[in-house]
């Protein structure tokens, strides 16, 4: 009896190349993201105290967390300068200076 021969293309990771799929790689699947939310639950209450309880003693960084998922992240402005010809382009990129962000927080 003959073998079948297996016509379906071989993936990129397969046949020796780096990139395309990997086992593991890319965005957790609903039901994995499902089981992790499920393994901490458990904690939640625990999460939410050691969080409340670091504002009160005024650590900066809880305050920080708290403020982003309570209020959001400030809308950040990004200024760009672009000058040359054609041929050649300089881009320069203006970023948010992150002690700036913490003395509004303040």
């Amino acid at each position: 009896m003959e073998e079948m021969k297996d016509d379906k293309p071989k993936r990129e990771s397969e046949v020796g190349r780096h990139g395309g799929y990997r086992v593991g790689s890319g965005r957790k699947r609903r039901m994995e993201e499902h089981e992790i939310i499920q393994k901490l639950t458990p904690m939640e209450d625990l999460a939410f105290n050691v969080l409340q309880q670091k504002i009160k003693e005024g650590d900066m960084k809880a305050i920080q967390i708290f403020m982003q998922y309570f209020i959001g992240l400030p809308t950040q402005k990004i200024e760009n300068k672009i000058e040359g010809n054609l041929n050649q382009v300089n881009v320069e990129v203006i970023k948010v200076n992150k002690d700036e962000i913490e003395k509004s927080l303040n």
